[in-house]
């Protein structure tokens, strides 16, 4: 079956794990062989530790790549913070800044495919619902094992989302804490400012 869009992904797939798909299915229907399920993480109270915890584990040399998004709900900037993290492709052939979402995923799952191999974490996942698909689509068909992290409640269109896609949910510190260790020695970053919980930035309309 041909793709329909520059992710690979096929029309069954898009309706399979649209968060508008009405069609019932099973929990298999998005699952791939030999792929673990994608992790999301579910802070529900904003916690700064969760954050915190994320950020001292960032350690690419070990396989270890955390992204905190540069302008909450943005879609187009979170995927250029995407590409540059994974460091795959030569910053002569990233797209500009400002170019269109549609290079920019390209772009973002290009590097993806080229990257040998590790943990993706996604900070402030909750303020860019719309792009879960890509990210858990990322997830299925390259070596990238992909963490969303939700800093609130989950909605009922991911909720729904999630029903038809292979998923875990973890609720705790500890299992936060588990799934990212601190670089060993690091000192650890300093926390960035907590972004906004509403607001859009005018260059991040989609074409």
């Amino acid at each position: 079956m041909s793709t329909i869009n520059m992710l690979g992904e096929t029309e069954v797939e898009v309706l399979l794990c649209s968060v508008r798909g009405h069609r019932p299915l099973s929990r298999d229907a998005l699952r791939t062989p030999g792929r673990p399920p994608v992790t999301v993480v579910l802070d529900r109270t904003d916690d700064v530790r969760f954050t915190r915890t994320a950020l001292c584990s960032h350690d690419p040399s070990a396989g270890r790549v955390v992204v905190h998004p540069t302008v909450p709900g943005g879609k187009r900037l979170a995927r250029h913070d995407i590409l540059t993290a994974l460091e795959s492709v030569p910053p002569g052939r990233r797209p500009a800044h400002r170019t269109t979402a549609a290079a920019l995923s390209d772009a973002a799952y290009a590097a993806a495919r080229e990257w040998p191999g590790g943990q993706l974490t996604l900070l402030r996942a909750h303020l860019m619902t719309g792009g879960w698909e890509a990210l858990i689509h990322v997830h299925r068909t390259t070596r990238v094992d992909v963490v969303l992290v939700h800093h609130a409640e989950l909605s009922a269109d991911l909720e729904h989302l999630l029903q038809h896609c292979d998923h875990r949910v973890l609720d705790t510190l500890e299992a936060m804490q588990a799934l990212h260790p601190p670089v060993s020695g690091g000192p650890g970053p300093t926390l960035p400012p907590r972004p906004a919980r509403h607001g859009t930035d005018p260059a991040d309309t989609e074409p």
